[in-house]
This record gives structure tokens, sequence and C-alpha cells, in this order.
């Protein structure tokens, strides 16, 4: 407590922001509802910066971005954030634990966070807390382990586990993704050693997640928009100009062409692996090989396959995370339980790279701050490392189904966005 009021106080001497605010986002693509996020949290605990841990290529519904890191870190600058650092990948494509974890360490490593915010769809932090914390309870895994093998999805089982254990009504509170996604986070930040971080939630307006898109709604979900976006429906009341830009950038005909891609590469990838090898996979188990492998040669999109192989035990976002943790090879013998290893700038503007600077010549961060990596990466340890080459593999393999250019696009030439 004492080193960490010293470091608040030297950030002040120094002209550094008083109060610095931590957000965990995908902005797949970047919309008014984040905008009102985005203000509503900096309005509400006084926060005089904002730093973002952005999914990078690859978002935690199993799927391509709408655009690369690089665009959408950029779009966060022009629109009210400080600095943005990637979410490793192998993060961005495991489970929501997983995801919420290793973002707040990110978040937490960068020495100079204070508060943390989050939308939901409860907007109660108090309660979010609770549940929480009643979810850490020894007895709720157990129970789920034993629903798991009868059948149930992880994410009914944990249901049926808190209203047996607990006997309240949380239905709701665990069945939302905002909600859920909360309940990660905040179980991540209890989990940090000597960590001061203050937790903060805005209730979700309108549309919730995966809401379909409605002209008469304040707000739209992220998958409404990209919806329409397909079937060519004017959102460009929802979004900021530069996210509609980077969005109207790819055709119709483009987008079905890398879907095309992506499958290809997907069944590719899979013929190259044995039922017993697809379930060594983070999201693999229980069978779910082979009811791959059966439905490969019989579908004809990736939408297609999911759709085949999906059931009361396997979600569909499950497989989906699963289909491209094959494609770029993310072996649960290799990323489970591991730490991320760097923080990763994407972009930043002045008072984003004055929290930066701070952060290196103070050293109040945790983890290394990455610029440059063909220099940088030299330092790291073997399994941060390790993170990077997936990292810059999943880069690569974006861009190859994304049909962008390799070189110019490729994470060892780019270098972060400076506003």
């Amino acid at each position: 407590m004492k080193v960490r009021k010293q470091l608040l106080q030297k950030k002040r001497s120094n002209n550094y922001p008083m109060k610095v605010l931590g957000i965990v986002a995908e902005y797949n693509p970047l919309h008014n509802g984040h905008l009102y996020h985005i203000n509503k949290a900096k309005q509400e605990t006084g926060a005089d910066a904002v730093i973002v841990a952005l999914s990078g290529d690859y978002v935690q519904r199993g799927e391509l971005a709408s655009a690369n890191k690089w665009v959408r870190a950029e779009s966060a600058i022009k629109n009210g954030i400080d600095a943005v650092f990637e979410i490793p990948v192998y993060a961005c494509l495991g489970n929501a634990s997983v995801y919420a974890s290793t973002a707040i360490k990110l978040l937490s490593a960068t020495g100079f966070i204070d508060v943390i915010s989050f939308g939901s769809e409860s907007g109660n932090l108090e309660k979010l807390t609770e549940i929480a914390s009643n979810l850490n309870d020894i007895r709720i895994g157990e129970r789920i382990n034993e629903l798991s093998k009868d059948g149930h999805s992880y994410p009914k089982a944990r249901l049926i586990a808190y209203e047996e254990l607990f006997g309240d009504s949380s239905n709701e509170i665990l069945s939302r993704p905002n909600d859920t996604l909360a309940l990660e986070y905040i179980k991540a930040n209890a989990a940090l050693k000597n960590s001061n971080i203050v937790l903060h939630t805005v209730k979700r307006e309108s549309s919730g997640y995966s809401a379909a898109f409605d002209n008469r709604m304040k707000f739209q979900s992220s998958s409404g928009i990209r919806k329409a976006f397909r079937n060519d429906i004017d959102v460009s009341d929802f979004m900021p100009e530069d996210s509609l830009n980077y969005m109207n950038h790819k055709s119709a005909p483009i987008r079905d062409r890398i879907d095309e891609n992506l499958f290809n590469l997907m069944r590719y990838a899979l013929l190259n692996l044995s039922a017993d090898e697809i379930d060594e996979f983070p999201q693999g188990g229980e069978g779910i090989g082979a009811k791959l492998l059966e439905a490969i040669s019989k579908c004809k999109s990736v939408d297609e396959l999911i759709m085949v192989a999906k059931s009361k035990r396997y979600t569909y976002t499950r497989i989906s995370r699963l289909l491209m943790q094959i494609v770029l090879g993310i072996k649960r013998a290799e990323f489970d339980g591991m730490d991320p290893g760097y923080l990763r700038l994407l972009a930043a503007n002045e008072m984003g790279r004055k929290l930066v600077r701070m952060a290196k010549n103070e050293e109040l961060n945790m983890l290394p701050v990455l610029t440059n990596i063909n220099r940088e990466a030299r330092n790291l340890p073997i399994f941060a490392k390790n993170q990077l080459l997936l990292d810059i593999k999943a880069a690569d393999t974006y861009n190859i189904v994304a049909m962008n250019d390799m070189y110019k696009e490729s994470d060892r030439v780019k270098s972060p966005t400076m506003l």
C-alpha cells in the first residue's frame, strides 16, 4: 500500500494523470455503445487517462476480428483511449476465465492502473462480487465436473451447481454474457497479489452482446452491426466514422472469400490430426475430435461445421475457439496455466506515451513493454518468446486468410501507431 501511494504521488509531481482507468475490450468493431462506456466510466471514476487491453486479430467468439489489431487500436486512440496493449492470442482464444485473467494481469502489470471498468447487464457490482466469491467455493467445481460428465455444457453446469449450493435467484446474471465475463474479471482481480486496483461497472444500455440489429435502439451490439454489414444495412448512426470506414473497406464478396479461405484452412488442419490429437487442444476433449472429423467432409462452411458438431455439451463458441486453436497450433500442454510474458503496445497518443515512458523510467511495470519486437524480443524469457512467436504466426495467418499484404502487415514490420 505504501509503495503504491508513493507511485501515485510521483505521477502527480511529474504532471502525470492522477487516476488511470483500465478497460478490457475487443472493439469488433468500435461502436457508440463502447464510446458510452468509455465516457461514463471516465466520468464516474474521475479518471484522467484510459488504457485498453485489446484482443488482437482473433476474438473471444473464436472468429477473425472484423479488422486487424492495428486498425482497431488506432480507432480506439482516435475515440478517447490513450494507449492500447495487445492481449496474447492464446488468451483471446481461451475460455472466459483465461481471457479475463490474462487481460487483468496485463493491465495490472503496467504499474499505473488505478481502476478497471467493465460493462455488465446488471450494473450491480455488489451482487456480481458476491456471486464471484461464491463461485470460488470448491464444491462448485466438483459439482460442475459431475454435471459435465452427464453431458451438460460448462455454462449450464455452472448455473445448475450454483442454484443447488446457494439457492438464490442468480439465473439471469449467470446466463448473461457481459455479467458472466464481469464475474471472471472480479475473480481475476481478487486473485492478484498486492493489488489495490478498484473495480467499476457500467450498466449496459439497450442491445445485449449478441442482440440482432434494431435501428430503433439507441445502441447496437457488435454482433448485430457485423451482421447488418453482411446484409448491406446502414449502420452509420451507431458507430464513429473511422470505425465505419474500416468496416466499409471489405465488400460482401471479399468477406465471403475470407470465410471460404478460413474454412479451407480449417479443413486442411483437421485432416492432419487424429481425434485424440484434436482433444489435446485447450477447448478439446470429451470426444469432440471424433465428431469434428466425422462432420468435416459433409460441410461446406465454418458455420455449418460448427452447427453439425454443436450439441448440449459442445457450445457453438467452444467449437469455434477450438477450430481456431487447431489452425494456429495452440496446444493445451504448451499454454495451459500460462501467464502473459510482456506488454505489447499497439497504439498510443501523447498521454499514453507519457505513461509508458513513466512506467519504463520508474520501473513501475511488472512486464517488459514491447514497441520493437525485432530488438526487444531477444531479452524475453523462453515462455514469453513462445507467446510472441505465436502472436506473430497468428497475425501472418490472419493476413493470409484476409488476403492482406503479408509483408506490409507483418508483426515484424508494423510498429505502434503514435497519434
